[in-house]
């Protein structure tokens, strides 16, 4: 597939708000020296809106629908890793501090990309500001890209557009990554192309996923993602796996290699991506998937008075957006930024992981995406 115009596409919303407050960042502030960031005249942020402005308007541009889907309440066995997200943050919020007294403004900025937050406040206003241009949002009941996975399996959405690999663990057909760059192609990962290059089907690739990590467990200490690979393929599944290193365990002759955790919760993890928290009412659905004209003058009063927005840009956005009203876009996706051509794992046979994978499905990914179109 080359091209994406008069599709539809589900777009993580979280992810794509924390790629827009990093890239929004800069290395002044005030004129001085330091970590700058778009704020309005209360102080609030407002990079994720810049970001959301322009997207919206290239997507559309390009004849391409975004459905913004925002993530609900976290799943109970995703706190932990929440909990310990939370604490990075502010070791890195630390780190920032002593950096910006020592002069050192990249690792300054680079600790304050990793210790930003998002409030409520800031989810709320990227909801109205989508709707006030005319595309749509959905709040999912729990995890976005899983709620996107979901739309494209019911073919109300053709690809989900995440860097999130869990998407394609949640089963999208198609996942869309690299939007946020105007340098590198966008590539396309084709989940059955990745599932016949593992020879595996979907449930195996769930497995292979929880035991390469995710967000809901542990993993089996000493077991690498090539070991993951390679034991479940002999022995079919976790339950499979387990048995196995227990065995090795048992070997008095031979060091004890496999550490399985305590609470290895990878059934209750199974069954978070076969059966996640999603909508599934499909009338409800297609009632939410609706786009509309923008509602220029609220969002011109809004976005200028009440969030610093640069008068010009806005009006210009404005026209943009006007001339994309009912327009049967032909734009191929590889004219979505000036420079590149699409990267697809359609032509390409994915292989089994040699090397690191990270978490998740990250191993599919990156061998699924090794040949440009």
């Amino acid at each position: 597939m080359d091209m994406l115009a008069g599709k539809t596409v589900a777009v993580d919303a979280s992810m794509a708000i924390y790629q827009f407050l990093i890239a929004t960042q800069t290395f002044s502030a005030m004129g001085k020296p330091g970590v700058g960031e778009l704020r309005d005249a209360d102080g609030n942020l407002t990079g994720h809106l810049v970001g959301i402005f322009h997207r919206t308007i290239q997507f559309m541009e390009n004849g391409i629908k975004p459905i913004w889907v925002f993530d609900g309440k976290p799943p109970e066995m995703k706190s932990k890793e929440l909990d310990k997200r939370k604490e990075m943050k502010e070791k890195a919020e630390e780190e920032r501090k002593d950096a910006e007294e020592k002069g050192d403004w990249e690792r300054a900025k680079q600790m304050a990309g990793r210790s930003i937050k998002i409030t409520p406040e800031m989810m709320s206003d990227a909801k109205k500001l989508v709707k006030l241009m005319g595309a749509c949002v959905i709040e999912a009941p729990c995890e976005a890209e899983a709620q996107c996975a979901e739309l494209v399996k019911m073919d109300l959405a053709f690809g989900t557009a995440t860097e999130d690999m869990d998407a394609l663990t949640f089963g999208t057909k198609y996942l869309l990554r690299g939007f946020n760059s105007k340098k590198e192609p966008i590539v396309q990962i084709d989940l059955k192309q990745v599932l016949e290059g593992f020879e595996m089907n979907q449930e195996e690739f769930i497995d292979l996923c929880v035991l390469c990590g995710c967000d809901y467990t542990h993993t089996i200490g000493g077991m690498g993602p090539v070991t993951a690979f390679k034991f479940l393929k002999e022995n079919g599944d976790i339950e499979g796996v387990l048995k196995k290193v227990q065995e090795l365990n048992d070997d008095e002759t031979k060091k004890k290699k496999y550490m399985i955790p305590e609470k290895f919760l990878f059934e209750e993890s199974r069954d978070l991506f076969k059966n996640p928290d999603v909508i599934r009412d499909r009338d409800l659905l297609e009632k939410q998937i609706i786009f509309d004209k923008p509602n220029e003058e609220e969002m011109k009063s809004w976005l200028i008075n009440d969030r610093g927005f640069a008068e010009n840009k806005v009006f210009n956005g404005l026209e943009r957006l006007k001339k994309c009203s009912g327009k049967k876009n032909q734009t191929r996706l590889d004219c979505f930024f000036k420079a590149g051509a699409m990267i697809s794992s359609t032509q390409t046979k994915v292989t089994a992981p040699k090397g690191k994978m990270g978490k998740g499905a990250s191993a599919a990914a990156k061998k699924g995406r090794k040949s440009a179109m």
